[in-house]
């Protein structure tokens, strides 16, 4: 597929001039020996001439005027390889792929280019690394795969939000996401929902379907990133989807099946009997007691009405086996000069707790077509989702079953009342709060529509112009219903709020490309273009409560509007005008300038334009004369490239002073001020700087080496203000933050023999970040952070536990920022710093493996050097201080008593008053580790078999994602990885998946 996009575009960057001498005259085609499709712009030039022209869109060309002293035609096109042969004067072409150079093809900056010639740092991951995997957004399956591209997954939670960093995160209070492009046009894949904080959001990611991916490109520094200029100053991710073929219609259909369970963790919770030892014992350790084990275990027994056998497994109640399925069929073929691609997907995935699950249904179609000097096409998809979800706040939610069931429910408390009815004695009871027919509701459905009409014209002589329109538009629709289960609930006799959102971009793109080849040896190309983009964004909320009995849970049976319906809408406008130009010599020296002007609405009026350039430069030493025949070094290429680009992912009208409606005093109608006017608040930019190699060994080996130093500065930075001025705070451009590191990858081919091919691949990023200048040089320090000039953005900051007195089982901290002095006062201890979130360390590593149509494959990724803060332990293990939660089997193993002196564990006492829970490094852990991301084998039936069948390919397989998570001594949690904070915080456990697949080809 990457050819034909090659045959799309190529248009767009070879031309030859064309010199009449009126001396003879040849015809002829160029194809492609892999299906005998015609090359679209491939270059067929007379050795030793300026005479030259380029095949049209039936593969075809004229050159006339030839010298009767010529003797070769060369033909060229990029991802096949050249060739130079004898004219005559009809002549057919056969080109083959040039396996090297497909895999070394990088889409970026509007169009193509192979990467011997890019000067920039860029990755690429094909279809055959989405495939088979599980996860509903797509970027999951590239964790691990290339370097310098970080996930943090907070959730397993099926379609919800994720994060993704490339080369660390890039802003304090601005945008730290990629810029996403598909096709060529911008998508948005900023979540949206009623309130943020319950960390439930839909991922507009997930409703990309991975089976309609061709290939994804991840574009890094500058040089590769600066033709987006506003957009990219945290990376690009550019999406290339499938296109049609010429040729019979071809259809593949991909069935799979499978399920999903929580993954092996040591976050385990007691049961009855270990339950009711161990309230007993606190009973017996509170002061001033006077109660003996019997007398308090009696007394347990008597107030939870429990038979001293009856266990009641609460985790297991509201925890299931997920089932999971996926198909996709995809429709493709064409003429010559018209193709097409459609598909139909379908994925369905439920979680492994009560009321988690999603549903996503997608269609794509993409249509390209020329007509002599004319190519025009589109691409389109639609996708809609309906995911069930419930609150992951960081603060812990009721409505979240996990928290219900481990802090408001224990083992001794049944989950139905004798009569059939729930519990109700139990706060929040997960199964009533989640009964199907009468309790909560927490509903989200999005649609995503992408369309992408485009236009070319091919004017010869080298000019190409492209005009391409990009729409679009992603919608919300949140329905919450609190249920008279739900404690909030009964106070309102039920409460359902629907949320309706929705945003619109639309690109208009235009360019016009120039590419010219002078004496065989110098290669210039010049693109020049203008962008122009609208962002519009509207959301609604309405409410109502006391609904008339159990099970009405629509909002039209609400007996009460609840407050006041509001409205609120809000817009954004891009200009843009930008230029690339690249040129090289004899294929050895590379150069790319690039300059983009941009004019953004969100900035103030004095300071809305930003110029965004980069250089880059490139030498491929393989290709002097004293390398040149060198079996060994293929290929030894030095880059080097620097530049700016720009950050302006603020709320829109930052920079404008408005005041609001809807204040009323003493029943008069008013406004109040809500934000500051600002003219001079302008652009976050960051200056980036790279430099790599890449080399090539015995045509097995490819390693590529990057050093990078990126500094955001003039940083968007939301600065507090006097409470006198009613306005909480306002954005400036103050600061500056550094992220500096070095990404390694190497893969090849350690076996190829007999019908064995066996490869594997590695990569490791090491990256450092550092906060380099604040507002007044003042640290920020919140409850166990701190944001301080010279330390990481993520830096911990707490009182460090000094584990536990053996002779008085009380909890121990360190007393002094520096030193060993101990103290059991939490209150009179220090800070101190420890550690940071990010990770030192972080990549994969995976392998290979066929045999005559087996084959295996085996995928790991880790992290290493960083922290993670687990909040929601300080109740999990805690000793006696949130009251009788359900313990964890660790505190109920590692407790503090006369015969287990030397523990982690303070001693467990009913109403523990020693501060054993408070903000401490107790519950820091490393966040080292090592998982086992996908394991997968596969059979491919012989084609002599499948023939009889018409049927043109069929392969099976199994696969599992997650199967085992390493991770270090002393974490306790379901995972390390979370959110980029380092917080845990009652999140969704990490699951695995089994799935079994199979596809097929007619």
């Amino acid at each position: 597929m990457k050819r034909k996009l090659f045959l799309l575009l190529g248009c767009a960057f070879l031309s030859m001039d064309l010199i009449m001498a009126q001396i003879s005259k040849v015809t002829g085609v160029v194809i492609s020996e892999e299906d005998n499709m015609p090359v679209v712009g491939a270059s067929v030039l007379v050795k030793g001439t300026t005479i030259g022209a380029i095949t049209d869109i039936d593969g075809k060309f004229q050159l006339t005027n030839v010298p009767s002293d010529a003797k070769k035609v060369v033909i060229s096109f990029i991802g096949l390889q050249s060739q130079e042969l004898p004219i005559q004067a009809v002549m057919k072409v056969s080109l083959k792929s040039d396996t090297e150079v497909l895999d070394e093809v990088i889409v970026t900056g509007y169009g193509v280019m192979k990467k011997t010639t890019f000067t920039g740092a860029a990755n690429i991951a094909d279809a055959k690394v989405l495939e088979s995997k599980s996860d509903a957004n797509f970027m999951k399956a590239l964790e691990g795969s290339m370097p310098g591209v970080q996930m943090n997954n907070s959730t397993s939670m099926p379609g919800a939000q994720a994060s993704i960093y490339i080369r660390g995160e890039g802003s304090i209070n601005s945008g730290t996401q990629p810029l996403f492009i598909i096709d060529g046009m911008p998508m948005n894949s900023d979540t949206d929902a009623e309130t943020a904080s319950y960390n439930r959001a839909f991922n507009p990611l997930a409703n990309i379907n991975a089976a309609d991916i061709e290939s994804v490109t991840v574009l890094k520094d500058a040089n590769a990133t600066a033709i987006y200029g506003s957009r990219a100053a945290n990376g690009v991710v550019v999406i290339t989807t499938k296109k049609g073929q010429e040729g019979a219609m071809h259809i593949d259909l991909d069935i799979k099946q499978g399920f999903t369970n929580i993954a092996p963790n040591n976050l385990t919770f007691c049961d009855a009997q270990q339950t009711a030892d161990l309230f007993a014992q606190g009973l017996v350790n509170k002061r001033n007691s006077t109660y003996t084990y019997d007398e308090a275990l009696a007394q347990i027994k008597k107030d939870y009405n429990w038979d001293g056998v009856s266990n009641y497994d609460w985790m297991d109640a509201i925890t299931r086996t997920g089932y999971y399925q996926d198909y996709n069929i995809s429709f493709s073929g064409g003429s010559t000069k018209t193709k097409f691609y459609a598909s139909l997907g379908y994925l369905s995935q439920e979680g492994v707790a009560i009321n988690s699950a999603m549903k996503r249904y997608s269609g794509r179609l993409n249509v390209e077509s020329s007509y002599k000097y004319f190519s025009f096409g589109f691409n389109s998809s639609y996708a809609f989702a309906d995911m069930d979800a419930f609150s992951q706040s960081t603060g812990g939610s009721y409505s979240n079953p996990f928290v219900a069931a481990a802090l408001k429910a224990t083992p001794l408390d049944p989950f139905y009342n004798e009569d059939g009815s729930y519990n109700m004695n139990i706060q929040y009871n997960p199964l009533a709060v989640y009964d199907e027919e009468a309790g909560d509701i927490y509903n989200t459905k999005t649609t995503t529509i992408n369309l992408n009409p485009y236009l070319a014209i091919n004017f010869g002589k080298g000019f190409i112009a492209k005009t391409s329109l990009g729409i679009n538009s992603y919608g919300t629709r949140q329905y919450d219903f609190w249920s008279p289960y739900n404690k909030q609930g009964s106070s309102y006799n039920g409460l359902g709020t629907q949320y309706n959102s929705n945003m619109t971009t639309i690109t208009w793109t235009n360019t016009l490309n120039w590419m010219k080849t002078f004496n065989e040896r110098h290669n210039l190309s010049v693109m020049v273009g203008q962008e122009a983009q609208w962002k519009n964004y509207w959301n609604e909320e309405y409410s109502g409560y006391d609904f008339p009995m159990l099970g009405y849970r629509e909002l039209k049976t609400a007996g009460a509007s609840n407050g006041t319906p509001s409205y609120n809408t809000r817009e954004a406008r891009l200009a843009s005008f930008f230029i690339n130009s690249n040129y090289d010599f004899a294929g050895k020296y590379y150069a790319q300038v690039s300059y983009r002007r941009d004019g953004s609405s969100v900035f103030g009026t004095d300071n809305r334009w930003g110029n965004f350039w980069s250089v880059g430069g490139k030498w491929r030493i393989s290709g002097e004369d004293f390398l040149k025949d060198n079996t060994l070094i293929n290929n030894l290429s030095l880059r080097a490239s620097y530049g700016t680009v720009g950050n302006q992912d603020i709320d829109w009208y930052a920079a404008r002073g408005f005041y609001m409606t809807g204040s009323n005093y003493d029943n008069t109608p008013g406004i109040t001020p809500g934000s500051l006017n600002n003219p001079n608040l302008g652009w976050e930019v960051s200056n980036k700087l790279n430099i790599g190699v890449d080399l090539t060994l015995a045509n097995k080996w490819f390693f590529t080496l990057d050093l990078y130093n990126e500094v955001a500065s003039d940083m968007l930075f939301l600065l507090p203000l006097s409470m006198t001025t009613g306005l909480e705070e306002t954005y400036q451009n103050i600061g500056s933050m550094r992220n500096r590191g070095l990404e390694f990858g190497v893969n090849g081919t350690l076996l190829s023999t007999k019908g064995w091919t066996w490869t594997a691949y590695a990569n490791i990023t090491l990256n450092q970040n550092r906060i380099t200048k604040l507002s007044d040089g003042k640290a920020i320090e919140s409850t166990y952070s701190i944001m301080e000039e010279g330390r990481p953005l993520r830096q911990f900051y707490m009182v460090e536990y000094a584990g536990v007195d053996p002779e008085t089982g009380s909890p121990l901290w360190y007393k002094n920022e520096t030193g060993d002095e101990t103290s059991s006062n939490w209150n009179e201890c220090a800070k101190r710093y420890l550690g940071s979130a990010d990770p030192k360390a972080y990549g994969g590593f995976g392998t290979r493996l066929r045999w005559n149509g087996f084959d295996f494959s085996a995928d790991f990724n880790y992290r290493l050097g960083g922290k993670v803060y687990s909040s929601s332990n300080r109740f999990y293990l805690s000793t006696g201080t949130q009251g009788k939660l359900t313990p964890t089997t660790y505190v109920y193993e590692n407790a503090w008593t006369e015969n287990n002196r030397y523990t982690d564990v303070p001693q467990y006492i009913d109403g523990n008053t020693s501060g054993e829970n408070n903000h401490s490094s107790r519950y820091l852990y490393s966040g080292n580790f090592l998982r086992v991301k996908n394991l997968q084998l596969g059979y491919t039936l012989p084609k002599s078999i499948l023939s009889k069948a018409l049927i043109e390919n069929l392969r099976i397989y199994v696969s599992i994602d997650n199967l085992y998570t390493f991770k270090a001594k002393d974490f306790i949690g379901y995972d390390p990885e979370t959110y980029t904070s380092g917080l845990i915080a009652f999140q969704y456990p990490s699951t695995r998946t089994f799935l079994a697949g199979i596809t097929l080809g007619f």
